[in-house]
């Protein structure tokens, strides 16, 4: 065997070192969406480094050896063409995984059928070595599975022109320019290669498919200096959309998914290769609430919240249909912006105003009070004192209005009393001291505190507990609210009447509950006992209250990890009731 190396064999080699240098640039300089341009361009170099080998030698068994190595660049040359053009033109969700094994299952059958021809002659029937003006060639008749592998060829090659034709047809401006330079460059290698199938004189048995790759090599390598062939997309458009920090999700006119970016992926928590080509529903949201977004026919933004690892978050989901040149895709550009922050400051600023206008009220309502409810009792007793020293009232007439000043002054100190305790939590705030509490014992002092309220009113009062009630809570706090809703219930209370304390253990927690048979409360009263909206009431001998206790109630009920209700029917009486918790060993060390 000679092999002689004339300025056509060194041509092809050169050409195919040429082809690898571009590759190399291809897969360390640009991004990963056009390395399947470079890989086509590795299967090109086998393909043209095996032809510049081949026209070099005259002996056929070695020609056929070095066509068994050419075979595998020919064979993968499709295959990455259409891969690359597939990725160029957008139509992302055919690259899952599953169908790009697919595509070189093929290719490989193509090459073991070339590897063993010699056993079954299903390739090319037989070869023989021709000398073409001192080249040799390897002229061959084909057999039925050469035809089958070229058509595959042809059809893989005439998919991917088809794709750019037609994308050529729907974009304007730089991708036009783009996808032109493209269908340029692959028009020159494949018009040679249909030269070498039909075998064209002078081209019958000599092969100029590589050499016209060179050509290729040099319109696309013209085209990343001109117009940035690979840099405006999909270079550019990956370095946008994958720096978002707004989640990022394309479906198509069916509702699959074609694109993601990684803020999206990261919010889902899956890779974008399980997720492209799903149907949108199978994504883990609550699509069904979705629908107004994915069938408006107009551009849309909503707020929708999302569980993302456990925990709520808010985004603002905008919609757009997507267009490219003059022409409507049935397809949707969906995008996620965080929103979480903003909706906890706008709930923390709409709390923080209702504070506010809460503090304003009780600001009000302390200058109400203090002007009106203390004022008026005391100014009144002031006047009377001043007449008793001018001695303009009589001792017999002093003495019969001593029980009424008498019934006064002790309602004022009452109300003294939850003032300063009313006062000292709103502007300074209270801390719970926890103890130790036996409730039916602070039940009992309240009402022998009461006894002889009890007996003037001529009202009975019952207190009803099972087990021992220990409670575990402030001690001041508990006995200022059983005082006050006891007191409540005398105040509202006929002669006749009846009060039931009743003490419940309920799990880990005690219910307390302070019934009465009295007058009752209105149903627009009940609900302003425990609100900021003060009102006052008088009791069935005229007692005088503000409210202010039932307010210090409530404000300490929940203080005390508890919640306190009421329910009242005007005319047959009133129900209060908190819970407390229970106390356990346990809780006297903490």
């Amino acid at each position: 065997m000679e092999f002689s190396l004339s300025p056509y064999s060194l041509s092809l080699l050169v050409f195919a070192v040429i082809v690898l240098l571009l590759a190399v640039f291809l897969f360390t300089r640009l991004s990963k969406e056009v390395r399947w341009f470079g890989a086509m361009m590795i299967a090109v170099a086998i393909w043209a480094a095996s032809d510049g080998i081949m026209v070099g030698m005259d002996d056929l068994e070695a020609m056929l050896w070095v066509v068994d190595v050419e075979y595998i660049g020919i064979t993968l040359v499709p295959v990455f063409w259409l891969l690359f053009v597939l990725k160029f033109v957008g139509k992302e969700a055919w690259l899952n995984p599953r169908w790009m094994v697919c595509q070189f299952i093929f290719p490989v059958i193509s090459m073991v059928m070339v590897w063993t021809n010699g056993l079954h002659h299903l390739h090319y029937q037989r070869a023989e070595v021709v000398e073409i003006n001192g080249l040799f060639g390897l002229l061959t008749a084909k057999g039925p599975w050469y035809i089958i592998h070229t058509s595959y060829f042809y059809l893989a090659i005439g998919y991917g022109v088809y794709l750019l034709i037609k994308r050529y047809f729907n974009t304007k401006g730089i991708y036009q320019k783009q996808t032109l330079i493209i269908l340029f460059g692959t028009m020159v290698p494949w018009i040679a290669n249909i030269l070498v199938v039909f075998q064209v004189e002078p081209f019958n048995g000599i092969d100029p498919t590589p050499h016209a790759f060179m050509v290729t090599c040099l319109i696309v390598f013209g085209g990343f200096l001109k117009v940035g062939l690979f840099d405006v997309k999909p270079i550019a458009r990956n370095i946008v959309v994958e720096s978002m920090r707004n989640g990022m999700l394309v479906i198509d006119g069916e509702r699959r998914i074609v694109d993601v970016n990684p803020c999206f992926t990261k919010l889902i928590n899956k890779k974008a290769e399980h997720v492209i080509g799903l149907h949108v529903s199978r994504l883990p949201f609550e699509w069904q609430d979705w629908e107004r977004i994915l069938e408006s026919e107009d551009e849309l933004a909503v707020e929708k919240m999302i569980v993302v690892d456990g925990v709520e978050r808010y985004f603002e989901v905008s919609s757009k249909i997507l267009k490219e040149g003059g022409r409507k895709y049935q397809g949707r550009l969906i995008l996620l912006r965080d929103i979480t922050q903003f909706i906890h400051d706008q709930q923390r600023l709409e709390l923080q105003a209702k504070e506010l206008m809460e503090l304003n009220a009780t600001k009000d309502r302390f200058l109400s009070i203090v002007s009106h409810d203390l004022r008026n009792p005391v100014h009144s007793l002031s006047q009377f004192l001043e007449m008793v020293e001018y001695g303009w009232v009589k001792d017999d007439e002093f003495r019969s209005m001593l029980p009424s000043f008498s019934k006064n002054l002790k309602d004022v100190s009452s109300f003294m009393e939850n003032l300063l305790e009313w006062a000292q939590t709103q502007l300074k705030g209270e801390s719970v001291e926890a103890v130790k509490i036996d409730l039916e014992e602070e039940v009992e002092a309240v009402v022998a505190l009461f006894k002889n309220h009890l007996d003037t009113k001529g009202v009975q009062l019952k207190i009803i507990a099972g087990a021992p009630t220990y409670a575990f809570g402030d001690l001041n706090m508990m006995r200022l609210v059983i005082r006050n809703l006891i007191s409540n219930a005398i105040k509202f209370c006929h002669k006749g009447d009846e009060i039931i304390v009743k003490l419940i253990s309920k799990g880990s927690e005690i219910e307390v509950i302070v019934e009465d048979t009295g007058v009752g409360i209105s149903k627009e009263n009940v609900d302003k006992i425990f609100s900021s909206s003060f009102f006052t009431t008088t009791g069935t001998q005229n007692e005088k209250g503000t409210g202010l206790g039932l307010l210090l109630c409530k404000d300490f009920v929940e203080k005390n990890d508890g919640e306190i209700g009421v329910e009242s029917e005007l005319g047959k009486g009133t129900r209060f009731h908190f819970t407390i918790p229970q106390f356990e060993p346990k809780m006297a060390s903490s």
